[in-house]
């Protein structure tokens, strides 16, 4: 501030910048002009003339500053300041024309409109200050009026205002750019996330436009038919890479698609140069508002690996069976021989056998029939799953009386109760497999009874949404928890073999039978001599109960 001014009472009353402050503010969001110039009668004149200006619907707020440094203290605290109106002589020379180096250069603020106001031209001549200078506007103190003033804020806000809007245009449109970068970063990085997956998994995609009669295949599908990457081709084109042999199915396959709706899915062979492959294809049918089919979108997966593997397992079943029927003839027919002879052997000694050597013979005769036995056993495991009935609807509750009908002479001999409970639902089932199933629980429960305790076994059923719950419990020898691991292994005996028969097959078959129906099984006991409850769970079929 210049110490040698002086100013009117009623000037320094009337214009405080404070005051002004409080006044354009309480109107709310106000165009905000700095006045830089250290007279403070040029003060009173600005405050004057712009007190009531309106731009826009929004006043002035009025902003002083009687010196450079006092002026950049102010666009520290109001950044968003729309224009100044700026001296060029105050405490230098070259005082404004600094404060403009450092708004554009410094601050680079680019938006703030910038007007000189100089009394004293010589120290800023106009042609060297607009040339040099990003300056909006020169004026001349000596040229300044009411009118030229308002003239000056008006244009220089507006295009404060229009400078913003463009600033904020760009701003808006760096983000958009920004996120559609993002966008196609994220797009690549799926697309190549996408044919790697379908690259591991052999699965390749493609679309068929009807109309166009264009097939655009993915690079696993152009991998997997022998193509180059891009390739485009056409329905005649894809048919003649089809074996012809299954031309005429996979045409059938797709024209029913296209005329009755739903999924097209067909398996076939390919050529692919002077090899085959085996495909699975797979598609939908997109239609347009009158019904009409106009493209397919559908995936392409080489399964010529799985038909391989098929092919062996086939084969590999085939040599199981051979093995399964030289276990049932071959193996078996020599230890009834050998038990038939040593039974000879022992008549034809007859009272030459002392004791010991008659309890010989026994053991002999005794391992040789044991062995058949786990040989029928072992035989009947192998076929669960491939040999027997196949799934069909069967009532369950007459699987359990067929199985109780087989089980009468061992149900009386333990003289057991039997106690039937529940909803027995009709069930797809292989009939066979759930009567060797019941069978064996039900038959467990009757052998594996505590001495001088009458057997009561409880054989319960419960259907839920989607699935049969069946449970056959029993107050028998119960079983110890370190053991239920073992318990559905294959020849894993919890009990002597001296006071129970058995094969040690059973459960292991029970398991394979459950699992191969989808369930499962398991056991609960408290203990030993607590009795045992085995349970199974097996999906329910949509259409039964």
């Amino acid at each position: 501030m210049s110490s040698g001014a002086t100013h009117s009472d009623l000037l320094s009353d009337l214009f405080l910048p404070a005051a002004g402050e409080a006044a354009t503010a309480a109107m709310g969001n106000p165009w905000k002009v700095l006045l830089v110039d250290d007279e403070q009668d040029v003060h009173a004149v600005l405050h004057l003339a712009l007190q009531d200006v309106v731009i826009d619907g929004r006043p002035l707020l009025l902003l002083d500053a009687l010196s450079a440094q006092e002026a950049r203290t102010v666009l520290v605290a109001h950044p968003d300041v729309a224009l100044i109106l700026l001296d060029v002589v105050m405490e230098s020379d070259r005082a404004g024309l600094d404060l403009v180096r450092h708004v554009r250069d410094d601050l680079g603020n680019r938006s703030v409109q910038i007007v000189l106001i100089t009394g004293q031209p010589g120290y800023a001549p106009q042609r060297e200050v607009v040339i040099g200078y990003e300056i909006d506007g020169y004026r001349l103190k000596s040229e300044l009026s009411a009118d030229r003033i308002c003239v000056s804020v008006y244009s220089a806000i507006r295009t404060h205002r229009l400078i913003r809007a463009q600033e904020a245009l760009q701003e808006e449109l760096h983000q958009k750019v920004k996120v559609l970068d993002d966008t196609l970063r994220a797009l690549r990085e799926s697309e190549d996330n996408l044919i790697r997956a379908q690259s591991v998994a052999h699965v390749g995609s493609w679309t068929y436009d009807l109309a166009k009669d264009e097939m655009h295949l993915s690079m696993e599908t152009c991998r997997i038919y022998g193509l180059a990457g891009g390739s485009v081709g056409s329905y005649a084109t894809y048919l003649a890479r089809v074996v012809p042999e299954d031309r005429q199915s996979l045409v059938a396959a797709w024209q029913c698609a296209l005329d009755k709706g739903g999924a097209f899915e067909h398996e076939h062979r390919v050529r692919v140069g002077k090899s085959i492959r085996q495909v699975r294809v797979n598609a939908d049918v997109l239609r347009d508002a009158d019904g009409r089919p106009v493209r397919g979108l559908g995936t392409t997966q080489d399964i010529s690996e799985r038909k391989q593997v098929e092919g062996e397992l086939r084969r590999s079943n085939a040599e199981l069976e051979q093995f399964s029927y030289a276990i049932s003839h071959d193996l078996r027919q020599p230890l009834r021989m050998i038990s038939s002879y040593l039974q000879l052997l022992g008549i034809s000694l007859g009272d030459g056998l002392d004791a010991e050597c008659r309890e010989y013979f026994g053991f002999a005769i005794d391992g040789a029939k044991r062995l058949d036995r786990m040989l029928v056993a072992l035989l009947e495991y192998s076929r669960v799953g491939r040999l027997g009935e196949p799934p069909t609807w069967v009532d369950s509750r007459a699987i359990l009386d067929e199985a109780l009908l087989f089980l009468q002479p061992a149900i009386a001999e333990a003289e057991a109760t039997v106690k039937v409970h529940g909803t027995w639902p009709r069930v797809l089932v292989r009939p066979d497999e759930m009567l060797r199933l019941i069978q064996n629980l039900i038959g467990n429960a009757a052998k594996f009874r505590v001495a001088g305790r009458t057997p009561v076994i409880t054989i319960a059923s419960r259907v839920s949404a989607s699935d049969w719950s069946l449970s056959v419990a029993d107050n028998g020898v119960g079983i110890h928890h370190g053991q239920v691991g073992r318990l559905f292994q294959m020849f894993q005996r919890l009990q002597s073999r001296a006071i129970y028969e058995g094969s040690g097959v059973g459960l292991a078959l029970c398991r394979k039978i459950v699992e191969h129906h989808g369930g499962r099984i398991w056991v609960e006991s408290s203990g030993e001599g607590e009795g045992s409850r085995f349970c199974v769970v097996l999906p329910l079929a949509e259409g039964g109960v």
